[in-house]
């Protein structure tokens, strides 16, 4: 069976299996609060430092036109609509969705899911369902903890740098942020978790050759993770652009 074959029926049989037992709730929570306990901090230094970077970058172009008032709003709409979900996404892809496939790997080259199989298990029900949902779950928590911490980081440092006072800061923020900019930020951050969640899953199960398969299935996960996560970003914007002139642009 080619690639493409393996990757439809590997669709097929993941989509089948999402159902839950008693023990599945309990195992997705344990998952969800190892992510987002392996990836807090790295979620805050960068969020920290990628809210002072869109400052610099802002506050450049808004002073040749006299209209820094609209930093704080910019800044905030970016990171929202754009750069948060990106960067909560490949932070996830390069730590929980490298370590995922590697887990998944070392049970499959080692023969322990067959042996799982054979003795009645359900891989999908008791190895993926639980990963799969928690990597979903923990980057939604962890793109609002994102968030937070770069408006922070944004204000601070304009304060510090360039004297702009709280007031002046978050009184443009409602002319760029309403529900429509917070919907989609999460609803990016849920399709490239989503995608994270596949992909990971995917090489985890089709892992072959011993430890070097495993170091295989890892990196093509890093590839493939972030080329996808790529292109549903285009997809997304675009989905999401035609779907607000449908509504009246909101």
């Amino acid at each position: 069976m080619d690639n493409l074959g393996k990757k439809i029926l590997f669709l097929q049989l993941l989509f089948s299996q999402f159902r839950f037992s008693k023990n599945t709730f309990s195992q997705i929570l344990i998952f969800t609060l190892e992510n987002i306990s392996r990836s807090f901090s790295t979620v805050a230094v960068s969020g920290l430092f990628v809210g002072s970077i869109l400052i610099l970058q802002f506050q450049s172009m808004l002073s040749r036109f006299d209209a820094q008032i609209l930093l704080g709003g910019l800044n905030t709409s970016a990171l929202i609509r754009e750069v948060g979900p990106l960067l909560i996404s490949f932070l996830l892809a390069g730590k929980i969705g490298a370590f995922t496939t590697a887990e998944l790997a070392h049970l499959k080259v080692s023969s322990q899911i067959d042996a799982l199989e054979s003795l009645g298990g359900n891989t999908y029900l008791e190895l993926i369902t639980p990963r799969f949902f928690s990597m979903i779950t923990a980057s939604l928590f962890l793109l609002l903890v994102g968030i937070v911490i770069s408006i922070l980081g944004s204000f601070l440092l304009a304060s510090f740098l360039y004297d702009i006072n709280f007031y002046q800061f978050v009184f443009s923020i409602p002319r760029f942020i309403g529900g429509w900019s917070l919907f989609c930020g999460f609803f990016k951050c849920f399709v490239y978790s989503f995608i994270v969640a596949t992909v990971s899953s995917y090489y985890g199960l089709t892992a072959s050759g011993g430890a070097k398969g495993v170091g295989t299935a890892v990196n093509q996960t890093a590839i493939y993770t972030n080329l996808y996560i790529v292109i549903a970003n285009f997809v997304a914007t675009r989905f999401l652009e035609l779907i607000s002139n449908l509504l009246g642009g909101v």
